[in-house]
């Protein structure tokens, strides 16, 4: 992107933050802004792709680029001692979860490479797909210790909230050793499961979770969020 495009993308960036443009309204047309920067035409063309592959904007075929919505942004603390259901259902009745995918894990899966997993332990992968207003918001996986579930395998695919499991099951108060934060923008897979575009941020979350009294390792977890449903508050230990 050159000096010219950049010229053009803040000016409509702007607008977009600061709401000069409205929600499903039309966005300036090519020829405006052509005359306006005093730019080729592709170089205006180019700027509205990217805003489309960002999410912020979608195309109607012969009529024109126009905003997309923007959706309320839900808060997500990243502590280790409340789930993420627990969560979201205090900010929002329309939130649900599906499991997408019950497996256990080879042995060599990168998994057994991160910190506090022990390579002797069988893990299971628990894969949920969260949804906020009926649309895919966040990829939550659980790598689970069988050893400490033996019946993992048939309980999976109802298990909506690994924490109301794992309360089930007798562990009560959690707790997170590490929590590990990265922005990525999402792959072929990321992008079919959460119905975003290639250019919307994700933030992966990748942490532990231990049972506090008996100190014993329950899960290894990792979250993709897509960054246009949250936001998030870090707070200090």
């Amino acid at each position: 992107m050159d000096a010219q495009e950049l010229k053009i993308k803040d000016y409509l960036l702007e607008g977009i933050v600061t709401e000069q443009f409205k929600e499903d309204k039309k966005m300036p047309s090519e020829y405006m802004l052509v005359e306006q920067f005093n730019v080729p035409r592709i170089k205006v063309r180019n700027v509205y792709n990217l805003l489309e592959k960002m999410g912020y904007i979608y195309s109607r075929q012969g009529i024109g680029r126009f905003m997309k919505h923007q959706r309320k942004q839900l808060d997500v603390v990243m502590t280790g001692d409340v789930s993420f259901t627990e969560k979201m259902m205090n900010q929002t009745a329309h939130y649900k979860s599906i499991v997408t995918k019950v497996e256990q894990v080879p042995p060599e899966h990168s998994i057994y490479s991160k910190p506090y997993v022990d390579a002797s332990n069988t893990l299971y992968l628990i894969e949920r797909l969260r949804f906020i207003e009926d649309e895919p918001a966040a990829i939550h996986r659980s790598y689970v210790v069988v050893e400490n579930f033996s019946e993992i395998k048939q309980a999976s695919n109802r298990i909506s909230s690994m924490y109301a499991f794992y309360k089930k099951h007798g562990f009560t108060d959690f707790h997170s050793s590490f929590s590990q934060l990265e922005v990525a923008f999402p792959t072929e897979l990321d992008r079919v499961m959460l119905g975003c575009e290639m250019l919307v941020p994700l933030v992966r979350v990748e942490s532990d979770n231990w049972a506090n009294d008996q100190q014993i390792l329950l899960e290894y977890t990792e979250i993709l969020y897509r960054t246009d449903r949250f936001s998030f508050q870090l707070l200090d230990k």
